[in-house]
């Protein structure tokens, strides 16, 4: 198993964004093979180092993790939440 982690700042941070980010996160579960984990959740720190959204996401083995990037639903992903982000962290490990 591998776990994905991506962390977000946001250009805005308020309740529509974080929603239209969440949802559109959210809507890769069940439908990406391999996957079998999807969590958003938005940050609640006001830390200067805090981020705004945290994506956890689980997968089968590192090839469903790397088949992931390459799905089309998560290209669409991308076209929804890339220009609402101004800096994003990724970390991959195995669990």
């Amino acid at each position: 198993m591998v776990r994905h982690v991506v962390l977000w700042r946001l250009k805005t941070s308020n309740d529509q964004v974080f929603e239209t980010v969440r949802a559109a996160l959210q809507a890769q579960a069940g439908r990406i093979p391999g996957m079998t984990r999807v969590e958003v959740g938005r940050n609640f720190s006001s830390h200067r180092r805090a981020v705004d959204v945290c994506l956890v996401c689980d997968f089968e083995s590192r090839e469903a993790l790397a088949a992931y990037h390459k799905h089309p639903l998560h290209a669409q992903t991308r076209i929804i939440v890339d220009p609402l982000v101004t800096d994003h962290w990724i970390a991959d490990y195995d669990i």
